[in-house]
């Protein structure tokens, strides 16, 4: 029992000096070393793997010294007029071999293959957002990256907390982002009006007291609000007369064709629906202002290479609409 019991003592010592001497041998690592040290077991020449590690003769002797040093073992030793690996060094080297390209890796980033990826691409816009850039956006993601995944959902009063926890990665927006999250402006847009068969219009632009005596059709994007156009006219004190709301522009489109309602739409989502929707299309009182339209994300996703390249696609999208 005596035996066992000293037994056990001595064992448990001699796990907690190996553990302590791993811990300093990590704490007294030096990574400059570790390029040397691939170019030495490489090359098995102390001249030719100073020349390939951009060192002296003599500074790559000190290296080699001092690795000795690091790992308790020759790792090189002579043979004839050159050296060849010990048995450790012949292990070092293998492990290297799959360690070098995984520091490269973690240094300079992974190198993103649109071509071989499979990244799903999580995004968040409205229905009008969608009709502008998706079509080139698809186009070109398409023909680059066969294998990636789009997730488009509709923009929320709370897809900007989406996108900080990650839910959404990209989100085309037309308000400032908090200050959390990155944003860039994609583009500009400014509004004119619809209005449907029903509804008697001969100026080519209205004039803000007119454009109020219509009755409207509100998109609403938040809280009850076209924010765009009602914070502007709110600005005022004026305020709209709607008789629909909803939340989409395109139904809403289609909507007033036959009636004598009013849509306030972005000039280039009236240009692709007005003819196919057969509405007329009349220019906004100049009260309400052009407006910048964004792309957010998260920081996290700044220099990540799938979401740099998802972004510039983003960006040439937009450039040929």
């Amino acid at each position: 029992m005596l035996f066992l019991r000293y037994s056990g003592v001595l064992s448990g010592t001699c796990i907690v000096r190996m553990i302590i001497m791993r811990d300093v041998h990590l704490r007294n690592l030096d990574l400059n070393l570790i390029h040397p040290l691939h170019a030495l077991l490489e090359e098995c020449h102390v001249t030719r793997a100073a020349k390939r590690s951009f060192l002296s003769q003599s500074a790559m002797s000190r290296a080699l010294e001092r690795l000795r040093d690091m790992f308790g073992d020759p790792l090189l030793v002579r043979n004839g007029r050159g050296y060849q690996r010990t048995v450790r060094g012949e292990r070092v080297l293998r492990d290297l071999e799959s360690l070098m390209p995984q520091l490269e890796n973690m240094v300079r980033g992974e190198k993103f293959n649109p071509a071989q990826s499979r990244e799903v691409f999580r995004m968040a816009m409205s229905d009008h957002a969608s009709m502008i850039v998706l079509p080139s956006l698809l186009a070109s993601v398409r023909k680059a990256a066969t294998h990636v995944k789009l997730e488009v959902s509709a923009s929320r009063a709370d897809t900007f907390e989406d996108v900080a926890a990650g839910r959404i990665n990209t989100y085309l927006c037309a308000e400032e982002a908090p200050p959390s999250l990155e944003s860039e402006t994609l583009f500009t847009l400014n509004f004119v009006c619809l209005v449907g068969a029903a509804l008697r219009v001969r100026a080519r632009r209205l004039t803000l007291t007119q454009y109020l005596e219509f009755q409207h059709v509100l998109v609403e994007i938040r809280e009850g609000q076209q924010a765009l156009v009602d914070r502007a006219l709110a600005q005022l004190g004026a305020k709209r007369n709607v008789a629909l709301t909803l939340p989409f522009f395109v139904p809403a489109i289609f909507a007033i064709a036959q009636t004598d309602l009013i849509l306030t739409v972005p000039r280039r989502l009236a240009k692709i629906t007005a003819v196919m929707a057969g509405v007329r299309v009349v220019e906004a009182p100049r009260e309400i202002k052009s407006f910048p339209y964004f792309m957010a994300w998260h920081p996290r996703l700044t220099n990540e290479p799938a979401h740099e390249w998802f972004r510039e696609q983003l960006r040439s999208a937009v450039r040929t609409v």
